[in-house]
């Protein structure tokens, strides 16, 4: 397969990562690469697990099933499956996300090489950022969920490197892992201090999407919160890399007419080979 082209980079992203004012936004399919599950199977085995613990009839989960074949329906089932496996649920959540010891991707370990980037973001549970960056000799690197809001706070302010997982971190102990839409309401209206800091990051750094796609429910809810302080006339601009047969023309207008996210279309060749060739350019561009 032919190198990445450099030419497809916009030249404000060149310009964001040269100055240290871009960031990156790890999504679900980065995780997926590494052996973890996407949203629906990550459903379905929660299916099958509770049914298992006998939380749930055979009745819920028939319901279930239909349900889940419908991805506009995903944070639905979340929401009542998190509720069904009550005090399961920390356990189900370390089965399937530290158990298996997912091992970094060549994505991972390529973004450790990015070193003009300001943060990254993952709205993932597992560790695998964490593991690419300690392996690569950042040892001491800072891990942040929404729970350490003042640590968030003064990295920004110094400008000092740090890994936000914006939705929970499956090893810690309490995780809170944000699945539903109501986890999300709660941490976003409870702690002001944390929705108060991603809308700066939003409106400070340019994001650029990796590993995110259009059905992803967790990247619209991080969005769908924030989307308020986006101005299409004035702040930084997104970047979303996402294969283009997988969106529409009405999708990618309205992705940047209201989130002000640019889709930079790559190819599905290879287990999406075409988005570390952009991490790699990008990096080489500055």
């Amino acid at each position: 397969m032919a190198a990445f082209d450099p030419g497809r980079i916009p030249d404000n992203l060149k310009q964001a990562y040269r100055e240290k004012r871009c960031a990156v936004l790890v999504g679900a399919g980065a995780s997926m690469g590494a052996g973890l599950p996407s949203w629906g199977t990550l459903l379905s085995s929660m299916i099958d697990e509770a049914r298992g613990h006998r939380v749930i009839d055979d009745a819920k989960v028939a319901d279930y099933r239909k349900l889940v074949a419908d991805p506009s329906k995903y944070l639905m089932v979340a929401g009542g499956l998190k509720e069904d496996f009550a005090a399961y649920f920390d356990e189900f959540v370390v089965k399937t996300f530290i158990e298996p010891k997912p091992r970094p991707t060549e994505l991972h370990q390529t973004l450790t090489k990015a070193d003009r980037l300001q943060f990254v973001l993952t709205t993932n549970y597992d560790t695998l950022l964490e593991q690419a960056y300690r392996a690569s000799g950042m040892y001491d690197v800072a891990v942040c969920t929404f729970l350490d809001s003042g640590e968030i706070q003064r990295r920004l302010s110094k400008r000092e490197f740090f890994i936000l997982k914006a939705h929970g971190d499956a090893s810690r102990v309490g995780n809170g892992i944000v699945l539903t839409e109501m986890d999300y309401r709660d941490i976003v209206y409870r702690q002001r201090a944390y929705q108060s800091l991603l809308s700066a990051m939003f409106t400070m750094f340019t994001i650029i999407f990796v590993g995110a796609s259009m059905t992803d429910p967790e990247i619209k809810l991080l969005l769908s919160y924030i989307s308020d302080v986006f101005a299409t006339t004035s702040g930084p601009s997104h970047f979303a890399l996402m294969a283009e047969e997988d969106t529409t023309g009405v999708e990618r207008e309205r992705w940047f007419k209201d989130m002000k996210v640019q889709l930079v279309p790559v190819s599905k060749a290879n287990d999406y080979e075409e988005v570390t060739q952009f991490i790699e350019a990008l990096h080489a561009s500055a």
